[in-house]
């Protein structure tokens, strides 16, 4: 993880707002709804192998994949 946090508020996947608290503060400790948020392994590997690790997903991105999961069971 850098020492910042990346000035992005884009979505990797969609392209939409991400609402990422620490790319819009700079701060790594100030509470992002990610921290409470799991994401799986499949979604984040569909991440830009450039942005892994440094972008934010959206919430819809992320609840889009839970839903998907859930009816493949």
């Amino acid at each position: 993880m850098s020492a910042r946090p990346r000035p992005d508020l884009l979505c990797p996947l969609c392209g939409g707002a991400n609402a990422c608290t620490p790319a819009r503060t700079g701060r790594f400790d100030d509470f992002c709804w990610c921290q409470a948020a799991t994401f799986s392994a499949e979604l984040l590997a569909r991440v830009p192998e450039p942005l892994r690790g440094v972008a934010c997903v959206c919430a819809a991105c992320a609840a889009a994949d839970i839903q998907t999961r859930a009816a493949l069971g």
